[in-house]
């Protein structure tokens, strides 16, 4: 009965979410022509995305403290774990009050570009969703002042791209959402990955957000993404006076961040994370 229960939680929390919402009205920066069509799969997987787009997963307006987060599902950068990783994230914010927004970023295949190449074209996508979402907040009760981001794996490497590469806007702009700001209020990284490397390729700068990492320590022992990168994220911003906090644990590996049902209602250590990142974030000097 529990279980029933629980899986009938999470169907109105993913029933009640919003149409997808593109990025740009019309094509976007460096939009791919003749593309093959986007597949999501039955386990709820997304392939082949050329049109980046967002989607709301509103809490109750009774409920809502204002918060959002951008989530950026994980896939190495040629799929999005969908499911795991936004419509599960959804169902334990949601309750707490906090809208969960997923942002569906382009991928490799179609688009054919190196490493570098992609993580600039998602953060093409990363920084358009922070302005949209700044510039609509009203609409759909967000504080502006209160939207962060979070990643899982690769969706880590473009939370923590952004957190390293937001810009203030363009005043200038004649599109009204060019000139929000899309710098987040916090920047979470969970199994940060960067195609299995130990040091961070990221160059932080005074005025980032404060950066919340997941990590496990049996991590990257078989793939996934090792601890040593977090690590090194953490030491540039505590140099920088960046506020930051690591959470390790000695279990979850590279799923370490996943809010699988079964994980919550256990009460698997990791997935407490997000009570620990709304706890911290609640101890941080207001800006």
């Amino acid at each position: 009965m529990k279980l029933l229960c629980s899986a009938l939680i999470f169907s109105a929390f993913a029933l009640s979410a919003a149409e997808s919402i593109p990025l740009w009205p019309d094509k976007p920066p460096q939009f791919m022509e003749n593309a093959p069509a986007e597949v999501q799969e039955e386990r709820g997987t997304i392939r082949n995305v050329t049109v980046p787009a967002i989607t709301l997963f509103l809490p109750p307006a009774y409920k809502r403290t204002g918060m959002a987060i951008i989530v950026c599902a994980g896939g190495g950068y040629g799929a999005l774990d969908w499911k795991t990783h936004v419509e599960y994230a959804a169902a334990v914010f949601n309750p707490k009050g906090i809208a969960i927004i997923g942002l569906k970023y382009r991928l490799r295949p179609p688009h054919k570009l190196d490493n570098a190449g992609i993580q600039a074209l998602t953060l093409l996508d990363a920084k358009r969703a922070v302005r949209l979402v700044r510039h609509r907040a009203a609409e759909w009760g967000i504080d502006p002042q209160q939207i962060g981001i979070a990643g899982y794996s690769a969706g880590g490497n473009l939370s923590m791209n952004l957190a390293a590469n937001f810009d203030r806007g363009d005043a200038k702009s004649p599109d009204p959402i060019e000139r929000e700001s899309s710098r987040p209020a916090f920047a979470v990284g969970l199994a940060t990955w960067h195609w299995r490397q130990k040091e961070s390729p990221f160059v932080f700068q005074k005025d980032t957000p404060p950066v919340f990492l997941v990590h496990a320590t049996n991590d990257g022992i078989q793939g996934g993404a090792p601890i040593e990168m977090p690590q090194d994220i953490k030491a540039d911003l505590e140099k920088l006076g960046v506020p930051v906090r690591m959470v390790v644990f000695n279990e979850g590996a590279h799923g370490v961040g996943n809010l699988i049902p079964q994980r919550v209602k256990n009460g698997f250590p990791p997935a407490k994370w997000p009570d620990l990142l709304l706890e911290w974030l609640k101890g941080l000097p207001k800006a």
